[in-house]
């Protein structure tokens, strides 16, 4: 028995030898490197892939990708973001790299091991889906090169072809797969995969939605079942809508709700966009019925913030705004872990608060988008972030405004009409007061939920009674809590002990104290300031409001009767003489942008007839005074002094949209180094430091011997 053991064990030492062409060794590293490393290998790339199907979070609302990797949609992918499924690519590419190494047989130039192309073809794909490329195609040009007529040849040409398409050799990917599904006996998964490389082709490049279409449908005709071809359908239901045809997109859709194997997500996603086809050609009751029954269908509880969106998209389409927001809402509060969800939701109700010119809580949803956005690089945020920035300096000025014409109206009131408002606001309090009690007595009633069929008179079965007696204990007893400052917070009572000495003491000597009661009208009445000055002041800074807010509605936000709006009023305050010129032009511009020629006319006569040596209605009525400067020359000064006039005025955002505009037009003037250094200045008002330091970098350059690039490298210096 132990010779046998002997015998058996120097054979099988023999046939480990990878330098020997022996019949032995060639089945012995075949059989090892595909049952145990290769196969190890290929359980980590298939567990890779399925997590890449089931996990990759897509964007419904535009064409998708063919292929869910976060590396294909980079412009929309953080450039740090690591490709899912990474650490099971990696484990399969390292057992691919083992199997080379230990078990590959090159005995003069010729491969002996049957087994190491696929080890090499599985090597390229961990890389490819790991985001390298070149060394992806490094495996693949290896096989086509020494591997010509391996079983696999085709497979590899595919993924060679998608490899030369991601690093933008988009040419030679088409040529190669054209010629390819030339081959009359290319297997259907192989030929699937090669019209899905073509479609990846031609949605690199623009108006190929024809040619995606074409090749979409030939991957259906090849493969029509399966998480791709699920995939494949879907795209083709989308593309086929962009061109306008709902009802093929209705049968593409249709056919990835009744494939066998698709994904489910593809699935009710495939019913939704079905709804979304429609939602001008059929009754609103048929939908939201449709869609209810999916909301309570429990298979589909991770999709209820989808569903709730659906809901809201179709109450918007018949204009009923509440309930599309109150919609939008519940499905930013149901959807817990799907951020890409809440940022759709939150667009949409930024959106309509938007078209409502409430900007304020636009602006919150708008914040709240990008505070939930995992890639704050993709075109959607960095557009609501420009969005945002806009609306920053709108919702500031809003919000002082209200508050100085709170303060002025207030002023204005007599004795007895601030006593009546004071009245109502004091009982508006009160309601708000118990309508939070009342909240929070059913909150408290919730807590305990356990209760029998009828109502019990136990004490601790029975809900109302349970909370009556927490409420009367804390009444009763009043349990105070020592906090780490209970030693200070006593000696404040004892000072309060002392306040209501002082208060005793001065009644005796008819002394009114001032009160501290939220309830009482003095408590109000008593802080109203109607001090001369302060009154001055505070009608200044309204006016200065009024006109930057109508600057920003024209020139940020292009409301332009939101604009008109608030200039006439400005203009009904009789405000300060430069305010009234800058609002008396810009009325005259924006009635001119609307062909509104009679109120145009109104407010050239009146800046010509009140303020006729002014440089903005020099600019309006763009007249030379027939000096020794021609036309041209006076209008460039002219243009100057009014962007300057606008700039003293805070008015920065019309400062910046009329110089961007004077800039390129008067490039060749006297004035050119001048303008650039005021460009600078409007710049450090709206973008800051940064956007100031940079402009007056690129002005010394420009301007080297002027005054105005001495002026820049003295600010640059002291910087």
């Amino acid at each position: 028995m132990k010779h046998y053991i002997f015998y058996i064990s120097v054979l099988f030492l023999c046939s480990c030898s990878t330098h020997r062409d022996k019949f032995l060794n060639r089945k012995y590293h075949a059989f090892v490197t595909k049952y145990n490393v290769l196969y190890n290998g290929k359980l980590a790339y298939k567990k890779g892939l399925e997590k890449v199907e089931e996990t990759y979070s897509d964007d419904f609302t535009e064409l998708l990708p063919i292929e869910p990797f976060s590396f294909y949609a980079n412009q929309d992918e953080a450039e740090d973001v690591a490709p899912i499924g990474q650490e099971d690519f990696k484990r399969a590419e390292e057992k691919a790299a083992k199997a080379i190494q230990r078990h590959s047989m090159l005995i003069k130039g010729e491969e002996r091991n049957s087994q190491i192309d696929e080890a090499y073809l599985l090597l390229g794909k961990s890389r490819y889906y790991t985001k390298r490329f070149g060394p992806a195609l490094e495996s693949f040009e290896y096989i086509i090169k020494n591997y010509p007529e391996a079983s696999l040849i085709y497979e590899t040409v595919v993924w060679r072809a998608k490899s030369n398409i991601h690093i933008d050799n988009v040419d030679f990917g088409k040529k190669a797969l054209h010629r390819l599904l030339t081959a009359s006996t290319l297997p259907p998964e192989t030929r699937q995969q090669a019209e899905i490389g073509l479609v990846m082709a031609y949605e690199k490049s623009p108006d190929s939605l024809s040619s995606v279409i074409k090749h979409l449908e030939a991957s259906l005709k090849a493969v029509d079942k399966g998480t791709t071809a699920s995939r494949v359908a879907f795209v083709l239901g989308q593309a086929y809508r962009k061109q306008g045809l709902i009802t093929k997109s209705d049968k593409a859709f249709d056919k990835v709700i009744e494939m066998k194997r698709g994904l489910y997500r593809f699935k009710l996603q495939s019913k939704l966009e079905k709804i979304n086809n429609h939602l001008e050609d059929f009754t609103t009751e048929k939908f939201l019925k449709e869609l209810d029954h999916l909301i309570f269908v429990t298979k589909n509880r991770p999709y209820l913030g989808k569903l709730f969106y659906e809901k809201g998209l179709v109450y918007q389409e018949i204009d009923s705004m509440d309930l599309a927001k109150r919609y939008y809402t519940e499905s930013v509060l149901k959807s817990y872990k799907d951020a890409d969800q809440k940022i759709l939701s939150y667009e949409k109700l930024g959106d309509l608060y938007y078209g409502e010119k409430k900007y304020e809580p636009a602006k919150s949803y708008y914040d709240s988008l990008v505070s939930v956005a995992r890639n704050k690089n993709s075109k959607r945020v960095v557009r609501i972030q420009r969005k945002a920035k806009n609306l920053e300096k709108v919702v500031s000025i809003q919000r002082h405004a209200f508050a100085n014409d709170s303060l002025l109206m207030i002023a204005s009131l007599g004795k007895s009409d601030l006593e009546a408002y004071y009245k109502n606001h004091i009982e508006k309090i009160k309601d708000e007061e118990k309508e939070l009690r009342k909240k929070e007595l059913i909150a408290l009633e919730k807590q305990n939920t356990f209760s029998f069929d009828r109502e019990s008179d136990w004490y601790f079965f029975n809900n109302a009674e349970r909370t009556k007696g927490k409420l009367a204990f804390v009444k009763k007893w009043r349990l105070v809590v020592k906090n780490k400052n209970w030693y200070s917070a006593s000696l404040s009572s004892r000072s309060a002990v002392a306040v209501v000495e002082v208060d005793s003491l001065s009644k005796e000597k008819n002394v009114v104290a001032p009160t501290n009661n939220k309830y009482e009208v003095a408590y109000y009445t008593e802080q109203v300031k109607r001090d001369p000055k302060f009154i001055d002041s505070i009608t200044k800074t309204r006016n200065l409001n009024y006109y930057e807010l109508g600057n920003i509605y024209y020139s940020l936000l292009k409301e332009k009767e939101l604009a008109v709006e608030k200039l006439e009023k400005l203009i009904a305050f009789n405000p300060s003489r430069e305010l009234k010129i800058g609002a008396y032009y810009r009325l005259y511009k924006i009635y001119q942008e609307t062909g509104d020629v009679m109120n145009e006319n109104s407010y050239k006569q009146k800046l010509k007839q009140e303020y006729p040596n002014s440089s903005f209605t020099k600019l309006a009525n763009k007249e030379s005074y027939n000096q020794d400067l021609d036309e041209d020359v006076n209008e460039y000064i002219i243009c100057y002094e009014t962007i300057y006039e606008l700039y003293n005025l805070n008015s920065f955002e019309a400062a910046k949209q009329e110089i961007l505009e004077a800039i390129p037009k008067y490039s060749d003037t006297p004035l050119s180094a001048k303008y650039a250094l005021l460009h600078a200045y409007i710049m450090a008002k709206v973008e800051g430091k940064e956007t100031f330091c940079k402009l007056l970098s690129e002005l010394k350059l420009r301007y080297p011997n002027s005054i105005e690039a001495k002026k820049a490298i003295e600010i640059l210096n002291n910087k």
